[in-house]
């Protein structure tokens, strides 16, 4: 972890924010997530695996209404739909559904809660469920979260959120898991505040 520190620190491409500019960040975060109603966009992840030299890299597109609903939707290189309507979780791989209670379950609770947060930064820079530190950079800022809660940590490492300067919106996520993979998703041809039904999110 102290290495993972010291080479995110010490990047030639970030400086770390003082103590003014991380209540900045954190305030322009915020208030674009709180102008936020919903969120369409594409996105791209990218899969670095230890024991892979190639990177494994997936297509879809991601709808968010506000407050908890998600909708993943992969599109390549194979059809996979991960959706949460605020109460249950269906996972839709083919012809076959698994469906969970978000509730009930306390880790998928807690992923349920980063994804969120990775969607608008609220509840997740400024959650005290993370050690977070905060950095500058050219076009973008960058902050790195270190979970506390044991469902959380037993996953990831650290969770490294990127945040464009234009608009203060989240640009990219990147998930560092305990076994050293990282998983990086981007978010591209954002709309913002759209009319979205809520059924999508329950198929």
């Amino acid at each position: 972890m102290g290495l993972f520190f010291c080479s995110a620190s010490l990047s030639a491409q970030y400086q770390s924010a003082t103590e003014d500019q991380k209540k900045e960040i954190i305030g322009r975060i915020m208030q674009v997530s709180g102008e936020m109603s919903s969120m369409q966009c594409d996105f791209t992840q990218v899969k670095e695996l230890s024991f892979m030299d190639e990177k494994i890299t997936s297509e879809g597109k991601m709808v968010f209404k506000k407050p908890n609903k998600i909708r993943w939707e992969y599109t390549k290189p194979m059809k996979y739909i991960f959706s949460m309507d605020g109460q249950n979780i269906r996972m839709t791989s083919g012809d076959n559904t698994t469906t969970i209670s978000a509730n009930q379950n306390k880790l998928f609770k807690e992923i349920s809660s980063v994804m969120v947060g990775g969607i608008g930064g609220a509840g997740l820079v400024d959650s005290p469920d993370f050690d977070a530190q905060f950095f500058m950079g050219s076009n973008d800022y960058k902050v790195v979260l270190v979970p506390k809660k044991k469902e959380v940590k037993d996953l990831f490492s650290a969770i490294q959120v990127y945040v464009g300067k234009s608009d203060n919106r989240i640009r990219s996520v990147e998930l560092v898991e305990q076994s050293g993979d990282r998983m990086t998703v981007t978010m591209k041809n954002v709309q913002m505040n759209t009319a979205i039904d809520d059924e999508l999110f329950s198929k």
